[in-house]
């Protein structure tokens, strides 16, 4: 059924479409024509706007050369400063490296020498100390010896320095008691 009202809906235009033109197929083949001329049209707008975009980048290009060749000149030029400052920072880091382990060398030869001028100068006190208590030893040994030669003179001019003497031995006693 429903082929049979399709067919019959088709017959009416194709009756229609076999007679002569009318208005409406004019119309239809009229803006065929303007939408083909307006393809051609647009197309040519858009071809010159493609020229003279070409033009233009052309143009551009010729401009930018001058200034792109400059910056690769700079660029070099800082890459050139730039290799002489790692260079010179190189050199001052090893120097300062150097200069830092000598300074440690020279620290610790100087702390040994401190330390022996130290011992020397215990050794020094220590002869010093034994050179004056001996010389005190020697002095009382002689006034003793003296006294009892010499018997009353002596005794005399004796009392003040006996304690003297007497408080030299008693500390010579007491340091070689310390002594290990």
């Amino acid at each position: 059924m429903m082929i049979s009202l399709l067919s019959i809906s088709v017959l009416p235009l194709q009756a229609v479409a076999s007679t002569a033109p009318n208005a409406l197929q004019v119309a239809a083949a009229v803006s065929t024509v303007v939408i083909a001329a307006i393809s051609v049209i647009l197309l040519i707008v858009v071809l010159l706007f493609l020229v003279q975009l070409k033009r233009l980048l052309g143009s551009l290009q010729r401009h930018v050369e001058p200034v792109t060749a400059r910056a690769r000149v700079a660029a070099e030029n800082v890459e050139y400063v730039t290799a002489l400052v790692r260079q010179d920072v190189q050199t001052v880091r090893a120097s300062v490296s150097g200069l830092s382990d000598r300074l440690g060398e020279a620290s610790e030869r100087m702390e040994e020498r401190v330390e022996e001028f130290n011992a020397l100068m215990d050794v020094v006190q220590d002869e010093a100390e034994s050179v004056l208590l001996d010389t005190a030893a020697l002095v009382r040994g002689v006034r003793a010896g003296a006294k009892s030669v010499g018997g009353s003179v002596v005794e005399a001019g004796d009392e003040g320095e006996k304690d003297e003497v007497g408080e030299a031995m008693a500390e010579e006693e007491r340091e070689d008691h310390l002594r290990p």
